[in-house]
């Protein structure tokens, strides 16, 4: 893993420095901005920690923790008896209404068995440290997606996409959450199923994620493709570089790897412990939905993602008039695959979010084919994320408020808090 912040990772120098392929834009200044001397500069890994720090702390500024709300709540343990009960007995089904979130959960194993290693309970909100672990890990996931991105973007090209990033859900998702979701798990551990260079690291995290939400399967589709084009040069034209080249010495094998294991184990869950995800009418995860919800709620597609979704069309453009549709329609096809998913429930936000590896890879494609205008590209994708407020849609859009306009939210959360801890206001 590479020490510095440099355009080639030490461990494998996948593309050649972005700056000296368009010397078109090496040099110019954008109101007062030197962008080649911040392209060139070469920070150190607690530089970029201190980066993933403050804008962690942007996000956390405006996206409003409503979890903390649980705090509130008297009937804790009651009104989410099912996750309580998923702690203490994991591999027993959850018997409640099908088209209730509880009845989804029996494979969600991965938080449940956090919380019972750290004996949360609840009967005393411990609960709580279960969301704050979330909310923390928005840290190292920024750090993680920086030193990700740098090996094969320029500086200017990863500030705005993180900028983009840190301003749609799939950012805010590890703060917001209120309802047992635990989505930020997943998206860390996707992501660092890309970054490591291991192939047992790349397997762990990514087992962990698909037991954390069964719709993480879907994107290791993406990060399976990521490793491909990594191991192909980044120019995948045919399904025998997809199926042809298969080797144990291939990071790719550990995602296929994961996937299958992953399959076989809930097999086996379900039949030996009767575990299972309910479908069809009445469940809430039905196909039928697709219809109703594109009419009325087609706005959640682009709301997900809203600017980063320019960087996946300028990748599909590029790869069309380079002759690549192959890859182009694997792009598309993986995409639909988790838009149907998303459209096959109500909360669509987090399930198109779950595409989040797509974006990356499209960055990482826009910057291989040398795209000349690109640092107006990623302002433009990262301007768009920053002014349009996040939306999150789940059988309605609702817009997530910001924590430093929620004072008045805040307070009882407050009071309640130096009550427990006999502090005095």
């Amino acid at each position: 893993m590479a020490d510095s912040l440099s355009f080639r990772s030490t461990d494998k120098p996948v593309l050649e420095n972005k700056r000296e392929r368009n010397p078109g834009f090496a040099g110019r200044k954008f109101a007062g901005f030197d962008q080649k001397s911040f392209d060139g500069y070469h920070g150190t890994r607690l530089q970029v920690l201190v980066i993933a720090l403050l804008e962690s702390a942007v996000v956390a500024l405006f996206t409003y923790p409503k979890y903390l709300e649980l705090l509130l709540d008297p009937k804790l343990a009651e009104r989410y008896s099912y996750f309580f009960h998923k702690i203490d007995f994991p591999l027993s089904p959850v018997h409640t209404l099908l088209e209730q979130h509880a009845s989804k959960i029996d494979f969600r194993l991965t938080i449940p068995l956090l919380a019972r290693l750290l004996n949360v309970s609840g009967n005393d909100h411990s609960i709580i440290l279960i969301y704050l672990i979330q909310s923390a890990l928005l840290i190292p996931f920024f750090y993680v997606l920086i030193q990700f991105l740098r090996r094969y973007m320029t500086n200017t090209s990863v500030l705005f996409f993180v900028i983009g990033s840190a301003s749609v859900y799939l950012c805010k998702a590890f703060i917001w959450d209120y309802d047992f979701w635990f989505d930020g798990y997943a998206y860390f551990f996707l992501l660092l199923g890309m970054y490591f260079q291991s192939r047992p690291a790349i397997f762990l995290t990514l087992q962990l994620a698909c037991w954390t939400d069964e719709r993480a399967v879907v994107a290791l589709s993406s990060i399976y493709l990521f490793y491909l084009l990594a191991e192909n040069k980044f120019d995948v034209r045919s399904l025998g570089q997809i199926f042809g080249a298969l080797s144990f010495r291939n990071k790719s094998s550990a995602v296929l790897l994961a996937g299958i294991v992953y399959l076989i184990g809930r097999q086996v869950l379900s039949q030996k412990f009767g575990l299972q995800t309910p479908t069809g009418e009445g469940s809430g995860v039905q196909l039928s939905l697709i219809p109703y919800q594109l009419k009325h709620r087609l706005s959640g597609i682009f709301l997900t993602f809203e600017g980063l979704w320019l960087i996946f069309i300028l990748c599909l453009s590029m790869l069309v008039k380079r002759r690549n549709l192959f890859l182009a329609s694997i792009l598309c096809v993986i995409l639909t695959v988790h838009l149907i998913i998303a459209y096959s429930v109500y909360d669509i936000s987090r399930s198109i979010t779950y595409a989040f590896p797509l974006i990356i890879i499209s960055a990482i494609l826009v910057a291989e084919y040398r795209f000349p205008y690109q640092q107006y590209l990623y302002q433009l994708a990262a301007l768009l994320c920053v002014l349009i407020p996040t939306q999150f849609l789940i059988f309605f859009l609702r817009q997530i408020p910001w924590t430093i306009a929620s004072f008045s939210e805040l307070k009882p959360i407050a009071k309640a808090v130096c009550a427990t801890l006999n502090i005095h206001l």
